[in-house]
């Protein structure tokens, strides 16, 4: 009982909320934004892969940042989509002090769907069994200031049927508006993971080695739709230079279709 007090206190005074967060073996603990899945939105974004040599090593940064203008070459095209709640659309604004977008933060925050415990604690678990994840526990002697902050974590509640990414133009020598599902690769989900829509479970995160990266395998799956999730060209297209405007098509399992278009320029 004495320990059980103590923990509460030590939560208490930390500003979590047990309704809120979890934590395992006293590692990180992770603070959840569920969200019913009603807008999407999608980027340009750029890949861009740096290297250099320190100490007779070679070493390699790679770095995901917004496209700035409208070229980018094929192979450093990154397509992002970011699922929400409705006002989602209001962030591609982009200016961090415009009052629309702390407006739709609250909102968003307010509206949060019901928390699932069961899949919190298996989130939760899952973060903190990741590979590399320093060993820490309540028992230890390290001061509790020591202990990692808690995390915000985003997930939705709503599943996805189908989903299509298409070109208004010929693309890869196909006619315009045919899927390009079989021409993108999955480079990243962000958080890691993906959840089951039937069983309300966590199928595969931050302590699987293998990768996910076909559209299609990630269907087979049944996901909940995915915070945000990166698209990368697998190959170059035969139609380059070409500008393009790319539609991506969600379809939920809540009987709604959400759709998104940016328009880039390949080279």
């Amino acid at each position: 009982m004495k320990t059980r007090y103590i923990i509460a206190m030590l939560l208490a005074v930390l500003g979590i909320s047990s309704c809120d967060t979890y934590v395992v073996g006293g590692k990180t603990s992770l603070i959840f934004y569920p969200r019913v899945c009603e807008e999407i939105m999608t980027h340009p974004m750029q890949y861009i892969e740096r290297s250099q040599e320190f100490a007779g090593k070679t070493y390699t940064n790679r770095v995901i940042k917004h496209l700035d203008g409208s070229e980018v070459e094929a192979e450093q095209f990154i397509l992002q989509m970011e699922t929400g709640s409705k006002g989602l659309k209001v962030l591609k604004i982009r200016q961090p002090n415009d009052e629309r977008v702390r407006e739709y933060l609250a909102l968003a925050d307010k509206n949060l769907a019901p928390k699932d415990p069961a899949l919190g604690r298996q989130l939760t678990r899952d973060y903190n069994n990741r590979p590399g994840a320093r060993e820490r526990s309540y028992k230890s002697r390290k001061p509790i200031v020591g202990m990692p902050p808690p995390l915000h974590w985003e997930y939705r509640v709503t599943g996805v049927k189908d989903f299509r990414i298409i070109s208004l133009s010929p693309l890869f020598g196909l006619p315009a508006e045919t899927s390009l599902n079989d021409y993108f690769s999955i480079y990243e989900f962000k958080p890691r993971q993906i959840i089951s829509s039937r069983t309300k479970t966590l199928l595969w995160g931050y302590s699987d080695k293998g990768e996910i990266t076909r559209i299609g395998q990630w269907l087979a799956m049944s996901p909940m739709a995915p915070p945000i999730v990166l698209f990368r060209l697998k190959s170059r297209p035969q139609e380059l230079p070409i500008k393009t405007k790319f539609v991506t098509i969600l379809e939920t399992t809540a009987g709604t279709t959400l759709r998104d278009t940016l328009e880039v320029q390949l080279k």
